[in-house]
């Protein structure tokens, strides 16, 4: 069992010319499924706080127009498939600029609802944006990242926003600083398991929210891995706060009065708990 305190680092400017940029993992804070669309995708309205966990990429100019990216730790997939090269390609591809090497450092685990991926796409978007001095105003990059994927216009807007349609709607709102303890098990919750889960309850039972009052697909997440209920009950017990599931899981987190009550929370956690946490707050930007 891992517990880290997490802080938010500005972006830095490495002496070879490249550029350190940090892209945050997200909480669903709430998550309503209110709708099935024609386009096959659930109508979801959600509110979504960044939060002080970070992937890290490092972008350095390349002269051959090539994009190239590596990974670690974590298993990121094939190349081709990764957001961050996608993103990358699709603004070389729409905008121009030069080449790039990407190093992505994952602390973000990939399956777990954090918007690791997603988070990825739109920092690669962002820092490719500035390293090409391409100038590209933020709503330009926000159609562009809009065509990767449902959530990654989200991760260029403020620390927290509602999201509406299939994520594609942001509306940027106030939020006050809070503290979490985030718990990660070392599960996957594929995405479109945990929805086609959701349509099969609902079919049996109309909408089915009874286990999840704060996360319409917590239900679902549990019936696609069944050890999130186990690992919830205990954290819950331990801690003396609700376990909340953030998006399709396998993440799920605490909220806490301040850090003091996330540090007691934390070292309050059995040490066979399986998986890993840390200690977040809203993330500033």
């Amino acid at each position: 069992m891992t517990v880290e305190s997490c802080q938010p680092m500005p972006m830095a400017e490495p002496a070879d010319g490249g550029l350190l940029w940090r892209a945050p993992a997200k909480l669903n804070l709430t998550l309503s499924v209110v709708g099935r669309r024609d386009d096959g995708f659930h109508e979801l309205d959600s509110l979504v706080a960044k939060v002080t966990l970070y992937d890290e990429l490092l972008v350095r100019p390349r002269d051959d127009g090539e994009i190239r990216l590596k990974c670690s730790p974590f298993d990121c997939g094939p190349v081709e498939e990764n957001l961050a090269c996608r993103a990358a390609r699709l603004l070389l591809a729409r905008a121009g600029g030069g080449g790039a090497d990407i190093d992505l450092t994952k602390r973000i685990p990939p399956g777990s609802g954090l918007g690791g991926g997603s988070s990825d796409a739109a920092a690669a978007l962002a820092a490719l944006n500035e390293l090409w001095r391409l100038d590209l105003p933020c709503g330009r990059l926000a159609e562009l990242a809009a065509e990767l994927g449902s959530d990654v216009p989200l991760f260029l807007n403020g620390p927290a926003a509602r999201i509406r349609g299939r994520g594609e709607r942001v509306e940027p709102v106030e939020m006050q600083p809070f503290f979490a303890l985030l718990w990660m098990p070392e599960l996957s919750c594929p995405t479109a398991d945990v929805y086609a889960a959701y349509d099969r309850l609902a079919g049996r039972e109309g909408k089915p929210v009874g286990a999840g009052p704060n996360n319409d697909l917590e239900p679902a997440a549990r019936e696609v891995c069944p050890e999130l209920g186990e690992i919830a009950a205990r954290l819950s017990a331990a801690t003396a706060l609700d376990a909340h599931l953030t998006g399709s899981g396998s993440a799920m987190f605490v909220l806490a009065a301040d850090q003091r009550q996330a540090r007691a929370a934390a070292d309050g956690l059995p040490d066979d708990l399986p998986g890993s946490g840390a200690i977040v707050t809203l993330n500033p930007w």
